[in-house]
């Protein structure tokens, strides 16, 4: 979890991932850090999740929703579904204009409701 580490992050910090991060490793990894752990749970072939993992998964999926929902609507109409840049500078540099225009985009919209 290097990323979550050079986050920046307060200590007790909610951290959000998908299952593709549930392994008992990165689990210890931020509870040694301090940070809350919120990786959502992944069934097993005959080990079906239980109702309180489900019931967390969901909890948690509703938070992520929101984010998701961002970056699906700059991939769709902003052209992120690709890297059109070499380098990372000039591909974080596109990513951060792209951010900056859905944002007052979306401020521009809430300033008019």
């Amino acid at each position: 979890m290097n990323v979550v580490g050079e986050s920046g992050l307060e200590d007790g910090a909610p951290v959000f991932a998908d299952k593709g991060y549930a392994s008992a490793e990165n689990r210890c990894d931020l509870e040694d850090a301090g940070y809350f752990d919120g990786i959502m749970y992944k069934g097993a072939r005959d080990h079906p999740l239980g109702w309180a993992e489900k019931a967390v998964n969901r909890a948690i999926a509703t938070v992520r929703g929101a984010v998701e929902r961002a970056f699906g609507s700059m991939k769709k109409h902003y052209g992120l579904e690709r890297a059109r840049y070499l380098g990372t500078a000039k591909v974080r540099m596109r990513f951060l204009l792209s951010a900056m225009a859905f944002n007052l985009k979306k401020a521009a919209l809430l300033a008019e409701a």
